[in-house]
């Protein structure tokens, strides 16, 4: 909330994914006495004095031997949720409040609450950042179709750019299901119409095919040397990586250096390819669910302004950490002994009661969500089933069409009664306001000029005109046909004694 609107290039955010588990991480090397008290100092300076009042706030208090921290990914309403977010999302964001609520009310109040959780910061998310920028949202099947329709309220389906696949192997226990081995990575720009992608920095080397003796180039005319020429030109360039990434090694497979020893943590290469793919050089990066520090280990590396958040003090830890296997300085102190990589990179930690001030007002609320329009249902057929109304309008004619007189005929001219070659149509068409399918507004059609009628939305009066003026009538005159009006009366009358019979 401290953030100035619009400030944001790049959001790069890896949440909790709803999993309702407890994980337990505990770092490696073990928490050393001297990292402890950086946490209690840090916990000291958020008014935060001993483990009740960190329970209260949901973060683990530091006195674990080893540094092992939980971190709880389970939901509850009557706990997580906060009385003013749902108001601020009912009053200014209509479209995420009927996602928010189709959620409670479909699969439980505990989806609800992660996604009320979600929500009011992803509202925060999408005023800070820039038109020209985007945002990353890191996810798996536990919660990816519930954040998927959130960041369509918010963003804008139109907005969305990719929803990647990052694939990656490991072994696998499991005898229910296939194993699951990727999870989902949603990007979406600010503004559709600006460009965050820049897809040069996104190109991947070729995977070169061997063993066919062919260039899998088309020769044409071109000689050997040409060929070669043009196939190298394309290996250095390299193309741009698709929306699925196997490339890139789960937790379990990566460096060495990177791990911190908790499970959830994600390679640092999966941020670089992010940043570079949608931020330029001195292009400002959020990540405000930074428990790992892989983001800001990115930003740093490729030059990048950044801003991390996270609500525990093992967080900092894990950053310092980081930080000095790379040997960038923490406010002003050099983690290690050696030069830092990047002379003036320096990272300014600040507590929740330091943090700037905004510099500009508080944005107008959403102006882009709308109210749903009038709902339109199918109008019952009143009371009489389509049969019995079929037979019934067909008797006030004598079992002839309303519209040319039609009837089954026997070879002596003898009408037969039957419904056969009869559909029911509409006197005033459904497209005429405060029509229906009531009783009263239908009629016995012959298949053919019922066919024609179609949805022109003419009236039955003036289509039986037409279809004398055709010469089509197989009656003298229109005259002949009969009657609406007291066709009207009489179809109300015997609505009326259905409804009595039914003690409507």
């Amino acid at each position: 909330e401290q953030l100035d609107n619009e400030s944001i290039d790049l959001i790069c955010i890896d949440p909790p994914f709803a999993k309702n588990h407890t994980w337990v991480g505990a770092l490696r090397p073990p928490l050393s006495d001297e990292e402890r008290e950086q946490e209690l100092a840090t916990l000291a300076d958020w008014g935060i004095r001993n483990r009740a009042e960190a329970a209260r706030e949901g973060i683990e208090w530091p006195d674990s031997e080893n540094g092992a921290a939980k971190f709880q990914d389970i939901w509850r309403w009557e706990d997580d949720v906060h009385e003013e977010w749902l108001d601020r999302i009912k009053s200014e964001h209509k479209p995420l409040n009927r996602v928010v609520n189709a959620t409670r009310y479909a699969h439980g109040e505990d989806s609800a609450a992660y996604l009320t959780y979600m929500a009011i910061r992803l509202i925060e998310m999408h005023r800070v950042l820039k038109p020209t920028g985007s945002i990353y949202l890191h996810c798996d099947y536990s919660a990816n179709s519930y954040l998927r329709l959130v960041m369509d309220a918010l963003f804008g389906r139109e907005n969305l750019r990719n929803e990647i696949v990052w694939g990656y192997k490991g072994p696998s226990n499991t005898q229910r299901w296939f194993p699951r081995k990727h999870d989902t990575i949603l990007f979406y720009a600010k503004n559709d119409q600006e460009n965050c992608f820049y897809p040069d920095a996104a190109r991947v080397p070729y995977r070169r095919i061997t063993g066919t003796g062919h260039s899998s180039l088309a020769a044409g005319n071109r000689s050997r040397e040409e060929m070669r020429n043009i196939e190298a030109e394309y290996e250095k360039r390299g193309k741009v990586i698709e929306d699925y990434w196997t490339d890139i090694p789960a937790a379990g497979h990566m460096p060495r250096e990177e791990r911190t020893g908790y499970p959830t943590q994600k390679p640092v290469a999966l941020a670089e390819r992010i940043i570079k793919a949608s931020t330029n050089p001195g292009d400002i990066v959020l990540d405000c669910f930074a428990g790992c520090a892989y983001v800001p280990v990115a930003a740093e590396r490729n030059g990048r302004q950044w801003i991390a958040c996270d609500m525990s003090p093992r967080a900092l830890t894990v950053l310092r950490r980081q930080f000095a296997k790379f040997r960038y300085a923490i406010n002003g102190e050099r983690q290690g002994d050696d030069r830092a990589l990047i002379a003036d990179a320096d990272v300014t930690v600040r507590s929740p009661k330091d943090l700037p001030p905004r510099t500009d007002k508080d944005p107008e609320p959403a102006t882009r969500t709308k109210d749903l329009p009038p709902r339109k249902f199918k109008v019952p057929s009143s009371l009489i089933p389509e049969k019995e109304m079929l037979e019934f309008l067909l008797e006030l004619s004598g079992y002839m069409a309303w519209c040319c007189g039609f009837a089954n005929r026997m070879p002596d001219g003898r009408i037969i009664r039957t419904t056969n070659n009869f559909h029911l149509d509409h006197i005033s068409p459904r497209s005429k306001e405060g029509t229906s399918n009531h009783i009263t507004n239908r009629a016995p059609m012959c298949t053919s000029h019922n066919i024609r009628k179609s949805n022109r939305g003419v009236l039955l009066a003036d289509y039986r005109q037409e279809i004398a003026d055709a010469g089509e009538m197989l009656v003298n005159t229109t005259d002949d046909l009969i009657n609406l009006s007291w066709a009207y009366d009489a179809a109300l009358e015997r609505h009326s004694v259905e409804r009595a019979k039914r003690g409507v």
